[in-house]
Formats: structure tokens, C-alpha cells, sequence
């Protein structure tokens, strides 16, 4: 349980999380994955806490763990919940194999991978890692194209539809099974090998445990959308539909985990039956429900889920400023341990195999079978699989039960090496893919030409046509008295609410585009200013025909540049005022 905590204290955390929301506007305008200043953020409080409370553990890891899995669970049915189940058919075998064999080769490879990095390092003694590495290789395989494309979408950039859909879907699926292995698979036999037993565990009853846990969450999350879908059209209102979403991925969540207890055979299928029934609930009509308000529902969980991971990547910050084992003075922090050179070393050589081996490995595998996927496609699949909130929670949880395990002598290891290596290493290859991959996709994407032409303008004039035909329609209906006056008066309201956002978001893109016409038309002036200064020093004779010539041809090419941009853009505009 947490301490009691001064209120100082709690005024600086509130403070700090309205922080998170300001930087993550700010990461999304200036077009940078949200998570990179939200982790800074975290280190900051951190680092400030410890010096105005140096005896205070505001998290203790059992909270950590307990904060993971409320992410998990709202970030996987948000996921669901959003999930395209039409554009999923165009690419169902490629994410199918993605999100399970996939993830599952990107574990063994990242595992054999850093466990001969280690060796070859020569970080064995001072590290003690082991057979950590596949867990390490299981929190490290799912991606968080949530954070991919957050810049995709600021940079204006849109990606085939059918790579689109894979990334889509793989992120929705390979998160869940990324639970399940770590969870039920790894764990275990990494808490075998610290306890020094490795024939403790076996593989057969793992594996059946691991499927079980599949099947049975698609069933629970089936379980959980038909019940909570029903309650939704019973309650109809909008503080209803609020309440019953947000506490829907927490239900599924739990439901599932409550098979966990099962002395004999325990399984986890929570995080499946989080997504499912977020999938189910996005298409109601297949389970034999009426349509559910799918816009306002999604609404709700995009802010649930955005809490949850701002959150998530600043407690990840936070745990690696404090000590992760209140009241044990021995127990090294993770600022300790990134320091160390050979950790620091370790992470961001994981961070090159994770990147450049094991992830472009499993992608090549698991879509060879597909000969309508070329090169460049695979290598864009390859690249895009930036880690992220789901890697940060895997992490937490999988410290936190073997951390509950630590009071037993055998687990000193444990304490001393394995639990701060598993942070600091997913620590460090969380900041260098976010850096390295998600400010890069959306280069790469444009440079092997993977994109989809797109007119902003188009799209939104479009849209706000369309909500004005509605509208029009909605009048009619109400002047030929088809409708209640309450009814049309909160109707009405809305799509001229809708309408007026349109428009706003119309201007503010043209705006924009008028002041880019701007900024050329100066640097035209600029480049013609300095033509002018160089043709004055010519005719004085201080600089030479031919260095003059050089000079004038450079300028002429940029001034021709700028007016050629200029040109395009005004012809965009005077279409659109068409």
C-alpha cells in the first residue's frame, strides 16, 4: 500500500501529470512520439521528490504493477475497440502470424541475441542476466504503433492501405499475446532458474496453458461485450454509455485474471479478453446486438487510454530515479545502474539487436509465404515496430512478481542484478527505438514510396458538406414536424457544433498555408537582396566575373525554387476557394 504522502507532495504530482498532457500536445505538434517527453518527465519528478522527500517511496512496485495492468487493459481494448475489421481482411494471414509466430520469434531471437551479447561483452559476471534475456526479448516483442501514428498522422502522411491495416491489426493482437508469453511462458522459467531449479518447470503443461488462455479470452472478452453491450442499450443516456465504457476494458481485464487463481492449472487470458471484447463491442451487430454508439465509445476510451499511458511512461521514468525495494538499503536504483557503463553498453547493443535483427528477422519470416509483399514493404513492417506503452507495463509487471518472490534467499540474484538490468535495458531500447523509429518511419515511408496521396483541405471541405447536407435534412424533417422539437434542438446543436469545428479547422490549414506562401515570398526577397549586393560588388570590381557568375546562378536557381512553391501552393488555395 502507499504511504501516506505529504500533500506538497500530491499537489507537485497533479502538477506534474497536467505537465504530461501539456508535453504530450507539445511531442504531437512538433511531431515527436509522445512517450519520449513524458519518460523525461517522469525522471524530473523523480529526481525532484527525492530531494524534497528523500524518505518518502511514492510508488511502491506492488502500485506499479497494479497501474501496468489497467494500462494494459485500457490500451488493449481501445485498441480493439478501434479496431477495422474491413480493412483487417486484406491482411489476416500476415497478422495472424505477425501477432503470434512473430512475436514469438522475436522473443527467441532477441533472447539468444542479448544472451550472446552478453557473453561476447563479457558481462555474465557483473550483469548476471541468464535466461532473463527471453523474458527481456518477450517484453521487448510488441510494438506500439499508437505512438507511430501519432506521427504519421502530424506529418501529414498516410501509408498504404494494406501495410496500414497489418500495422493496425498486428497492434491490436501481438500486445495480448505478448501477455500471455511473458506471463505464463518465460516467467516461470526464469523464476525456475533463479531459484536454481530448471526442472521444476514443464514445457507441456506451459504450452497448454498458453492456448487455453488464447481460446478462453476470446470467449470472456465475447462474455463481457454481450453483457455490457446489452447494459448500454438499456441505459441509452450519455453519463451511462461514459461509465459502462470505461469500466468495460477493467472488467475484461479482470474477469480473465480471476482464472489465474486456479491452484492446478492457472491462466491468464485477461489481456485477450480485454481486446476481444473491445472488437466485438466495435461490431455488435455480428454478435447479434443492435449497433452501439460506437463514435461516443470511442471517444471515451481514446481519453481513458491517453490518461493511462501519460501515466505509465512517467511512473517508467519515475522508477528509474528511486530506489524499486523501499527499506532494502543494499538495493542499487536504476539511475545507478544506467550509469554503469556495462548496463548502459548492454541496453543499447539490445536496442541494435531488437532493431536490426530480431524484429526485421521475424517480419521476413512470417510474410515470406506472401508474394504480393515486396521488399520495401517488409522493411517498412520491419522498421515501423516501434516499442512502447505495452513494453513499459510488461516490464513492471514482470519485476513486480519476481520481486514478490525475492524474500526466499535463492532470489538475491534477483535483487542485486536481474530485476534493475530488466528496467534499465527495456529503459534504454524504449528510448532508442522511439527516437531511432519514430522519428525516422515517416521518412522512410515517403522515401520507398509507401504513402497515399492526400488533400487535407479536400477531406475536411468534404466532411463539413456532408455534415451540412445532414443538417439540411435534419431541418426538413423537423419542419414537416417528424421530429420532437427536444430531439431536434440537441441534434441541431451537435452538427452545427461539428460544422463550426469543420470550418475552424479549415481555416486554421489554410492559415497555415497562406503563412508558408508568406515565409517564401520573404526568403524570395531575401535571395533577391542579396543578387542585388553581389551585382553592386561586381560592377565595383571586387569580385571577379567568374565568382560573381557562380553567385548569381546559385541565387537564380533558389529564386526560382521559391517561386515555383509559391505558385503551387496559391493554385491549391485558389482550387479550394473553388
Amino acid at each position: 500500500m502507499m504511504q501516506e504522502i505529504p500533500t506538497t507532495i500530491l499537489v507537485l504530482i497533479a502538477g506534474i501529470l497536467i505537465m504530461g498532457v501539456a508535453l504530450a500536445k507539445f511531442a504531437e505538434r512538433y511531431r515527436v512520439p509522445h512517450p519520449i517527453p513524458l519518460v523525461l518527465a517522469g525522471l524530473l519528478m523523480g529526481r525532484v521528490l527525492v530531494i524534497l522527500s528523500p524518505d518518502e517511496q511514492l510508488v511502491q512496485i506492488a502500485g506499479f504493477d497494479f497501474i501496468a495492468q489497467l494500462t494494459l487493459a485500457t490500451v488493449l481494448f481501445y485498441a480493439g475497440l478501434t479496431l477495422n475489421l474491413r480493412n483487417l481482411r486484406l491482411s489476416i494471414v500476415n497478422v495472424m502470424l505477425l501477432a503470434t509466430l512473430g512475436v514469438l520469434a522475436t522473443s527467441l531471437i532477441g533472447g539468444f541475441a542479448i544472451q550472446a551479447s552478453t557473453s561476447a561483452l563479457g558481462f555474465n559476471e557483473g550483469v548476471g542476466i541468464g535466461i532473463s534475456a527471453f523474458l527481456i526479448g518477450a517484453i521487448l516483442s510488441p510494438t506500439d504503433p499508437a505512438a507511430l501514428f501519432s506521427v504519421l498522422e502530424s506529418g501529414g502522411v498516410r501509408v498504404k492501405r494494406k501495410l496500414f491495416s497489418i500495422l493496425e491489426g498486428e497492434a491490436v493482437l501481438n500486445d495480448a499475446t505478448s501477455v500471455i508469453l511473458v506471463i505464463l511462458v518465460f516467467e516461470p522459467i526464469v523464476l525456475a532458474s533463479l531459484k536454481n531449479q530448471p526442472g521444476s518447470v514443464f514445457l507441456g503443461p506451459i504450452i497448454a496453458e498458453f492456448f487455453v488462455s488464447m481460446g478462453l479470452g476470446v470467449v470472456l472478452g465475447y462474455i463481457v461485450a454481450r453483457i455490457i453491450g446489452w447494459a448500454i442499450l438499456k441505459g441509452g443516456d450519455d453519463t451511462n454509455i461514459a461509465i459502462l465504457t470505461a469500466t468495460t476494458p477493467f472488467f475484461a481485464y479482470g474477469f480473465g485474471e480471476i482464472f489465474a487463481y486456479i491452484p492446478a492449472f492457472p491462466i491468464h487470458p485477461g489481456a485477450l479478453a480485454a481486446v476481444f471484447a473491445g472488437i466485438f463491442m466495435a461490431n455488435a451487430r455480428r454478435i447479434g446486438l443492435q449497433p452501439l454508439p460506437q463514435q461516443s465509445m470511442r471517444g471515451i476510451m481514446k481519453n481513458v487510454s491517453f490518461f493511462f499511458e501519460i501515466v505509465i511512461f512517467i511512473l517508467l521514468g519515475y522508477s528509474l530515479s528511486v530506489p524499486l525495494i523501499e527499506g532494502d538499503n543494499s538495493t542499487e536504483t536504476i539511475a545507478f545502474i544506467i550509469a554503469n557503463p556495462a548496463i548502459l553498453v548492454l541496453g543499447l547493443v539490445t536496442a541494435v539487436l531488437v532493431i536490426f535483427v530480431a524484429r526485421p528477422v521475424s517480419v521476413f519470416l512470417v510474410t515470406a509465404g506472401d508474394r504480393r509483399m515486396d521488399l520495401k514493404d517488409r522493411f517498412f513492417l520491419s522498421w515501423a515496430g516501434v516499442k512502447g506503452v505495452a513494453s513499459a507495463a510488461l516490464a513492471a509487471i514482470a519485476v513486480t512478481v519476481i520481486i514478490q518472490e525475492s524474500h526466499a534467499p535463492a532470489y538475491v540474484a534477483a535483487i542485486k542484478y536481474v530485476v534493475p538490468t530488466i528496467y534499465a535495458i527495456v529503459f534504454i531500447v524504449l528510448i532508442v527505438s522511439l527516437f531511432l523509429q519514430g522519428l525516422t518511419t515517416t521518412y522512410f515511408a515517403n522515401f520507398l514510396g509507401l504513402t497515399e496521396k492526400q488533400d487535407v483541405t479536400k477531406e475536411i471541405t468534404i466532411h463539413r458538406d456532408a455534415t451540412r447536407q445532414a443538417l439540411l435534412h435534419l431541418v426538413d424533417q423537423y419542419t414537416e414536424g417528424k421530429i420532437d422539437s427536444n430531439i431536434y434542438s440537441r441534434l441541431k446543436a451537435e452538427l452545427e457544433e461539428e460544422i463550426f469545428n469543420l470550418e475552424d479547422e479549415l481555416r486554421r490549414v489554410v492559415s497555415e498555408r497562406r503563412s508558408r506562401i508568406k515565409e517564401l515570398r520573404i526568403r524570395e526577397e531575401i535571395f533577391r537582396k542579396k543578387l542585388e549586393f553581389y551585382e553592386i560588388q561586381h560592377e565595383s570590381g571586387k569580385i571577379s566575373d567568374a565568382i560573381f557568375q557562380d553567385l548569381k546562378n546559385e541565387l537564380t536557381a533558389q529564386i526560382e525554387e521559391v517561386i515555383n512553391r509559391v505558385t503551387i501552393q496559391e493554385q491549391r488555395i485558389t482550387r479550394e476557394d473553388e
